[in-house]
């Protein structure tokens, strides 16, 4: 990276107008492309009275793995022109004006004050983060009765005096102080750098790494109120998201006693302290927080994606049985064979066909058609043939379709998407297999599924209890990508009800699809653990006294 991709700021303090939140104002995010092809993608945000031109060092390093993203905070930087009153308003124009221009999975590294927008950033959009890593941020960063191992107030309110002094001294003599601050901004540095152990030459680093960004005071004067109203308890207390968190040992504004009080909180989270750093963690030990930090956010990519050999042996075993409890997904197919085209069909492909419990149905409809049955389970697929509908079957995977381009006229798939990783890939896959006018029936479960189990776990702990499922713009995403258009595009929830949560439990299990997230826990679950998860789940009831569970089915007709 070089200096011009980060300075090079010309908005003055003037420019900035006195609203409380700039919502017409375009957030600036700063990418940079990794050296690897297919890279993943990380969101790096600074800490307060700072600017991205802090991550520089660390930059090279990282774009060996990573497509980079750099976010500055409103009132720094490239976002000089931009306020917000709340930490949350901020999260909200972020997530309006560039996720979507953003990897569908990401890692988010956010430093101090960064981590903090990180964090609430991760609480929002779980199932888009791969990865939380938080560097010096506390759980509350100003000392209070409920969390005392934090920066003490008198020192935290002098930097608000001097700043409002500033503002007082700039009112006074009718001009900008949009780079008065050296000895607020120099004061806070000292802070940063002191008690690490190469202290002098970290501080007469990150001064002139800073040298040249420009703030506006009302930005960091929100800023300092983000930190001092944010307790970050609630939002650690209900992440599922994967998160290291970062210390320095010799911090002066995140002692090391709260790093100590929060690992015992959250012993799921991993943990990293640093004997040599004080609140700069990654200029002190640079090499070291690299490989930390790399390895966490690589490990935990893998972590994400079920294992097809995992979808394989379920649904095998699954095979005798299926037909005979698979209640829920029949209905769901029979649905969408309303939705199939009326036009001559000279092949069709059944994608995900299970037991091949609807080939007999789409033999009725195309009786002349080829019909290829594709599933990943080699047991379901001995259950198709069995069937002796003229059919042809195949074993693959949906993300690596085997055919030649345009070799169907109908593809037809009923809840089996949901178990790949690589939406693009396999509606790229759909796509290319269709000849030219031809249309593809679809459904696949979306977020909100299973919603009264995923409620009821979180009662118990933080673990991954319950299979997570794509939200619908991601899909309408990769869809849109593949070139395919929409002729068809409906949610529907299908609540099914239980007289017992075994039935209910059992209903999820015996048909395969039972939690195979690679983060699930692991051994045996303690009987303290689902005596909570059990009443929880009771206050979720229907009037009835069913054990209610919801389906969120996405119904799509594609044409190619």
């Amino acid at each position: 990276m070089t200096a011009s991709t980060m300075t090079g700021i010309t908005l003055n303090a003037e420019e900035i107008e006195n609203n409380s939140n700039d919502i017409n104002k375009l957030l600036v995010l700063t990418k940079i492309d990794s050296y690897s092809a297919n890279a993943s993608a990380i969101l790096l945000i600074h800490g307060w009275g700072s600017s991205s031109e802090i991550w520089h060092d660390c930059i090279e390093s990282l774009r060996i793995h990573f497509d980079i993203y750099l976010l500055d905070l409103p009132g720094h930087g490239l976002n000089v022109a931009s306020s917000f009153s709340r930490a949350d308003d901020f999260i909200h124009q972020f997530s309006q004006q560039h996720l979507s221009s953003i990897p569908k999975r990401f890692a988010v590294i956010g430093w101090s004050l960064g981590g903090l927008l990180a964090s609430l950033l991760a609480q929002q959009f779980p199932t888009r983060i791969t990865a939380l890593v938080t560097i010096a941020t506390n759980r509350s960063f100003v000392s209070s009765d409920a969390w005392s191992q934090a920066m003490p107030v008198d020192l935290f309110e002098n930097f608000k005096q001097q700043l409002n002094a500033n503002d007082q001294a700039a009112a006074a003599n009718n001009q900008s102080t949009a780079n008065d601050k050296s000895t607020v901004l120099n004061r806070f540095f000292s802070l940063q750098a002191q008690g690490a152990l190469s202290v002098r030459k970290d501080l007469k680093h990150i001064k002139k790494l800073l040298a040249n960004v420009k703030y506006c005071n009302k930005g960091l004067k929100q800023g300092l109120n983000w930190l001092a109203d944010y307790d970050l308890s609630c939002c650690w207390d209900n992440l599922s998201v994967p998160m290291l968190r970062q210390f320095g040992a010799h911090d002066n504004l995140v002692p090391r006693a709260a790093a100590d009080l929060l690992a015992a909180r959250h012993p799921n989270n991993s943990f990293e302290i640093f004997e040599h750093s004080a609140h700069l963690p990654f200029i002190s030990e640079k090499d070291y927080w690299l490989s930390s930090t790399v390895d966490f956010i690589k490990s935990t990519e893998s972590q994400k994606i079920i294992d097809k050999r995992d979808i394989e042996k379920s649904f095998s075993n699954a095979a005798e049985s299926y037909d005979s409890i698979a209640v829920f997904q029949h209905a769901v197919g029979k649905n969408l064979l309303n939705c199939l085209p009326e036009k001559n069909v000279h092949r069709l492909l059944d994608l995900g066909a299970g037991t091949g419990y609807f080939s007999s149905a789409l033999r009725q409809r195309y009786p002349t058609a080829d019909i290829i049955e594709m599933d990943i389970s080699a047991r379901m697929l001995a259950r198709c043939q069995s069937k002796y509908i003229g059919s042809s079957q195949v074993q693959a995977d949906i993300e690596f379709l085997p055919f030649s381009p345009q070799s169907f006229d109908v593809i037809y798939s009923s809840l089996s998407i949901q178990w790949c990783h690589d939406l693009d890939k396999v509606f790229q896959g759909i796509a290319d297999s269709l000849s030219v006018g031809g249309v593809a029936v679809l459904t696949t479960l979306v977020d909100g599924s299973l919603s009264e189990l995923k409620q009821a776990w979180a009662s118990v702990d933080n673990a991954v209890h319950v299979n997570e499922f794509e939200c619908e713009a991601t899909l309408k995403d990769s869809c849109d990508k593949s070139g395919l258009s929409f002729q068809q595009w409906s949610v529907h929830d299908d609540v099914q009800t239980f007289t017992t949560m075994r039935d209910l439990i059992r209903s999820v299990k015996d048909i395969g699809a039972h939690n195979m997230h690679p983060g699930r826990p692991k051994g045996l679950m303690g009987k303290n653990k689902y005596r909570q998860f059990v009443s929880t789940y009771n206050a979720l009831r229907t009037e009835e006294g069913k054990w209610p569970l919801t389906y969120r089915v996405l119904y799509m007709v594609l044409q190619k």
